[in-house]
């Protein structure tokens, strides 16, 4: 074998990585001085390692993209902090000096929530204070709004550090009022019944006595009259004392007025008032009821789809209305991404095992758990690159670290337990292949393995090579 020269040029060394298979490689052997002393031997010891080559790219680190939270309605009075991190259970606002509490769930609430009402937002919110360990009554679909939902959100309340909703001002007026309405209606309802009960009671005693005493009064005036001589009769005349026709039909008047008396009272209308008055006193203890329970709203309660939140922008301000957007947030988890070129998406497959490097040289392990394609911006009619996402365990670390820029290194292929030597050991030869030089002179043919940064791997064609052996380098 004879010496073609030594590779010592980053060029050269890129011409060898196309050599060695084609693929997308990094590194570059290091520029040496041209003026250095040919006499002046420089060696290198062969290693017996593992080397992993692959694609590297620029990434930077995100918390993905940002997603407006609406929803609470009234004058601002307490916002977050940008970049603050809030869990669900926990008030991120406040309006009118009251808390907004974020809870978890992907259905916003779009009315007040009172006693009786039922549907899936009522769900919800019950789902939601369940999954923070509060007993919050029947879990099943479609139960009403009920007492122990509402003693649920008094106790998020109070966890939180507030007093219930139901000990607000309006609350307060609301409970009275109903409070007010239920004393009427007991008073009603007591006042038909004394009603029906004298009713059923028939006339009072005196009454009776009166219509028998004048029962008694007309039947002495008709036994007189009945006495009386005809002299007496015809100087009596009609209506006198002595007509006895006359006193006969007082004498049944007197009767009857004592059998209207006696006879069983029509308590129809009071029975009717009574059924009327139990009725409107139902109603009253169901508002009353209603009334003494937190309500909440829209107002009150924010649902996000995750658990935890991380505050993007705020847009919401102090003594400001909080009508529309009041901040932008997004996922607490930091994760890397990198536009693609075409050929880069060729070798970008979701599962792949990536390096990520951080800027103060860090490296830290990666997946990738994207890989988008590319589209066209509808707006603008650009075309968006493809991108790949970089899941990051490590996420204390990044915490640290913040936002930045980052390097990414995705393993492509690996050589395990094999003979490694900086490239700059590598010989051209006239005829064809590689060779390393031995400080003794003697020459040993390889071929040449995979290149990482400026060591290559290298299996021995012809001669002998063992770890530890010496090479001359350039």
């Amino acid at each position: 074998m004879t010496k073609k020269g030594w590779i010592a040029t980053g060029v050269t060394a890129a011409v060898l990585v196309a050599a060695a298979g084609g693929a997308v490689w990094w590194g570059v052997a290091s520029s040496k001085d041209q003026t250095e002393a040919e006499t002046k031997i420089r060696t290198a010891v062969v290693e017996r390692t593992s080397l992993a080559a692959g694609l590297e790219i620029r990434g930077s680190l995100a918390y993905g993209d940002a997603v407006d939270l609406a929803g609470a309605t009234g004058i601002v009075t307490k916002v977050p902090e940008a970049g603050s991190v809030h869990k669900v259970g926990e008030p991120l606002l406040e309006i009118e000096g009251y808390p907004v509490f974020l809870l978890h769930g992907t259905i916003p609430l779009w009315r007040d929530l009172t006693a009786g009402t039922s549907g899936i937002d009522v769900d919800t919110l019950r789902a939601a204070l369940t999954e923070l360990g509060y007993d919050a009554g029947n879990t099943a679909p479609a139960t009403p709004y009920d007492a122990a939902l509402a003693a649920a959100v008094d106790r998020l309340y109070a966890d939180g550090g507030y007093p219930a909703p139901s000990t607000r001002p309006d609350a307060v007026k609301a409970s009275s009022e109903a409070s007010a309405d239920l004393t009427a209606a007991r008073e009603g309802l007591a006042a038909a019944q004394a009603a029906l009960t004298t009713a059923r009671q028939g006339p009072p005693s005196k009454d009776l006595t009166d219509a028998r005493n004048a029962i008694a009064a007309a039947e002495r005036a008709l036994a007189a009259a009945r006495a009386c001589t005809a002299e007496e009769r015809k100087e009596s005349g009609a209506g006198g004392p002595c007509d006895v026709e006359a006193a006969a039909e007082a004498v049944d008047s007197a009767r009857a007025g004592l059998a209207d008396l006696t006879k069983p009272a029509d308590t129809t209308a009071e029975a009717a008032a009574v059924t009327a008055a139990q009725a409107a006193l139902t109603t009253a203890q169901a508002g009353a009821d209603a009334a003494a329970l937190s309500s909440v709203g829209p107002k009150d309660l924010l649902l996000i789809p995750t658990v935890e939140m991380r505050v993007d922008q705020v847009k919401a301000r102090v003594g400001q209305s909080a009508e529309g957007s009041i901040v932008t947030w997004t996922s607490t988890t930091i994760f890397a991404n990198a536009d693609l070129t075409d050929a880069q998406k060729k070798l970008v497959v979701t599962g792949a095992e990536v390096e990520v490097k951080l800027p103060d040289g860090t490296v830290l392990a990666g997946v990738v758990g994207d890989v988008a394609a590319s589209r066209e911006n509808p707006d603008t009619w650009e075309i968006i690159p493809a991108r790949a996402r970089i899941d990051i365990e490590d996420q204390a670390t990044l915490q640290e670290a913040g936002i930045s820029g980052v390097t990414l290194t995705m393993i492509q292929d690996e050589a395990a337990d094999t003979l490694v030597v900086p490239v700059t050991a590598l010989l051209a030869l006239s005829e064809g292949g590689y060779a390393v030089e031995l400080v003794s002179g003697a020459l040993v043919g390889v071929e040449v393995g995979l290149i990482q940064d400026t060591r290559v791997q290298i299996i021995p064609t012809t001669g002998v090579l063992e770890e530890g052996d010496e090479v001359v380098i350039a």
